[in-house]
């Protein structure tokens, strides 16, 4: 089927039909089939200033996009009540690499580990001096912005 794009009361559409010169046409208008009649060209003289070349029976109506689904809000960072110090994603993206252990002692500023996103490997580097307390995430795992990654105590 070759696509064609069709003008219906301004409304732009994208339409795929086998031969738009048969009397009787079936389409695909928008995922939606259509039995369409198309009319026989006209000379120049006796065509109406905006010719409609093919002629829906009823009309499709206009795609309307799909709402965008809230992003999940991200896990509760710890607090001083779970005893320590979170450190969160700073984006989305994927662990590619954790480089502590539970029970390690950290100094702020320490690589903990290691986050992909949009294709480039970020350090995600401890924010409190300490003992890692909590770890919360492994290789591979998808996180999303401000998720806790681990916990320092």
């Amino acid at each position: 089927m070759r696509t064609y794009r069709v003008i219906v009361s301004g409304q732009t559409y994208e339409v795929q039909m086998d031969n738009p010169f048969a009397d009787s046409v079936e389409v695909v208008v928008n995922g939606e089939r259509y039995s369409v009649t198309v009319e026989e060209p006209r000379t120049l003289a006796s065509a109406p200033p905006v010719p409609e070349p093919v002629r829906i029976a009823d009309p499709p109506r206009p795609v309307v996009p799909a709402a965008k689904a809230p992003e999940p809000a991200p896990r509760p960072a710890a607090t001083a009540a779970s005893g320590g110090e979170a450190v969160v994603a700073p984006m989305p993206g994927k662990i590619l690499a954790v480089s502590v252990a539970v029970g390690d002692r950290v100094n702020r500023g320490d690589e903990v580990c290691t986050l992909e996103a949009m294709k480039m490997a970020m350090v995600v580097r401890a924010t409190a001096t300490g003992t890692v307390s909590e770890i919360r995430v492994t290789p591979g795992q998808s996180v999303g912005h401000g998720e806790t990654l681990l916990v320092i105590g």
